[in-house]
């Protein structure tokens, strides 16, 4: 800096630093990059240092496995047999114990609407929930087992 005859200093001295206006936006653009910087380095080290523990997940099945769709299968044809009022079309799935009962029993001219649920398999057996709904407001419900005989899936104590 070179001083002016007369020993004053020169007029953008006297008056203050003077930014331009590139100047200003430079020096707020680097304040606001290093602000970011920082910011993304303390999440950075949060997510790092943070426990990963999972929430725990509700079991959607009590099962070991996956039911058997056969297993399933079962189970609905023998609720489409109670809903049809057909004993005789349940007979292909029900135990071999079951089955002189149902032979004997003769169609009750009701018709009740069902649904399967909760089909639960754990080897070679298994339960079910039937839910029968013979008029407006009615509701019964049974639990049903599942065993495998000769390959195939069977509804048990269903003559009870």
């Amino acid at each position: 800096m070179t001083r002016q005859s007369g020993g004053t200093a020169p007029a953008s001295v006297a008056t203050g630093c003077r930014m331009s206006r590139r100047d200003r936006w430079v020096i707020a653009g680097t304040a606001v990059a290093v602000l970011a910087m920082v910011g993304l380095g303390a999440v950075a080290i949060y997510l790092i240092t943070a426990k990963n523990t999972p929430a725990p997940v509700a079991p959607t099945s009590t099962s070991a496995t996956p039911p058997d769709p056969l297993a399933v299968a079962a189970a609905q044809q023998f609720a489409d047999a109670i809903s049809a009022d057909d004993p005789a079309a349940a007979v292909p799935v029900v135990c071999a114990a079951d089955k002189a009962g149902l032979l004997a029993a003769k169609p009750t001219g009701h018709k009740p609407a069902t649904v399967v649920s909760g089909v639960v398999v754990n080897g070679g057996t298994g339960t079910f929930l039937l839910t029968k709904s013979p008029a407006q407001g009615e509701r019964t419900q049974v639990r049903l087992t599942l065993t495998r005989q000769g390959g195939d899936w069977k509804v048990c104590g269903s003559a009870g």
